[in-house]
Formats: C-alpha cells, structure tokens, sequence
C-alpha cells in the first residue's frame, strides 16, 4: 500500500514539475538567443548580416582599420583658425573622434561612406560645411599607408534625436556594422 502510494506521488510530483522544468530550459534558451543576436543578427532571407559595434571597436574594412574613440553632441562648432557655426534651429551637432589606419600599399583620401542613423531612422551624411569650422577634421584627408590617423567628423541632426549610431557596409560583403554612438 506504501508502495503504490509512493509510486502516485512520485508520478503526480514528475507530471506537475515537468512544466516548471520545460519553462526553465525555455527562458534559458531564449536568453541565450537573445545575447547571441546582440552581436551579429540577419534578416530573415538571410541577406544582409548586422554587426553590432560600441565605441572603441575596431573594425576592419577592406582597404582600412576604423574606431570609434568618441562621440559629443555641441550647439556650435569652431576651429582656431577658422569661424564659429552654429547648428540650425532644432538641431545639433555630433562631433565624432575616428581613429583611422589605411591598410593598403597606397596612399588615398578618405572619403567616408558613414551615415548616422539617428533613433527615428533618419539618415545623416557628415556635414560638409565643416572645413573652416573644426580643427583636425578627418573627411578628405590623405591617409599614409600603415599610419594611424585620429580626427573629427561632424554631423548635424534634429535635436529631437536621442540615440544615433554609425552605420557602414563591408566591401564586397552583406555586413551591415551598427556602432552604437548614444
């Protein structure tokens, strides 16, 4: 009688437990998945490959190493020889420190195909008018081949934005990197 009485707890104590169990794996599973889709996802067709980066990455393109040293946000922006700009009315200016190193046997300028991409999707091109208006800024300039060069590109979005990154494609790849900025 003991017996039989043990043996019906046990198997209502494994049926009503199984469920506990299989929510537990479950919730691990999907946190698991989760984390491993914070550093590099896909579309579901399986085309384009989103990298996730943070300032301080590295990232190796086809012909150079960049990094992200920083990002600031300013109203105005001015250089010691040139003028002072002030950014439009309802907006500001994101100032990003790059680091660069060609990693090619030639010299070339550096024509940035970066575009910050702002919480609300919108897409920014650096701003052009910065030149005369930042000392040390970075777009156009000659990169030496093997030499690390560090300077500023400038980009001016609504003020309403709160959260930005940097978003480039690999060469010759479906990589899609997303280096978060704020």
């Amino acid at each position: 009688m003991n017996r039989i009485l043990t043996d019906g707890i046990r198997s209502k104590y494994i049926k009503t437990n199984k469920i506990p169990f299989a929510y537990y794996i479950g919730v691990i599973l999907f946190i698991i998945i989760n984390l491993s889709a914070c550093t590099v996802s896909s579309t579901t067709n399986g085309e384009i490959i989103i990298v996730h980066k943070e300032i301080g990455d590295e990232i190796a393109f086809e012909t150079l190493d960049l990094k992200i040293i920083s990002a600031e946000e300013k109203q105005s922006i001015s250089s010691y020889y040139g003028s002072t700009a002030e950014s439009a009315e309802g907006a500001k200016f994101v100032l990003v420190v790059l680091e660069l190193k060609n990693t090619t046997d030639n010299s070339f300028a550096f024509s940035p195909d970066l575009k910050l991409v702002d919480d609300k999707s919108r897409e920014f091109n650096s701003y052009s008018y910065t030149i005369g208006n930042i000392d040390n800024y970075i777009e156009n300039r000659k990169l030496s081949p093997d030499i690390k060069e560090i300077g500023y590109l400038v980009y001016e979005i609504p003020a309403d934005s709160s959260g930005y990154s940097i978003h480039s494609f690999k060469e010759d790849t479906k990589e899609l990197y997303k280096i978060r900025l704020k």
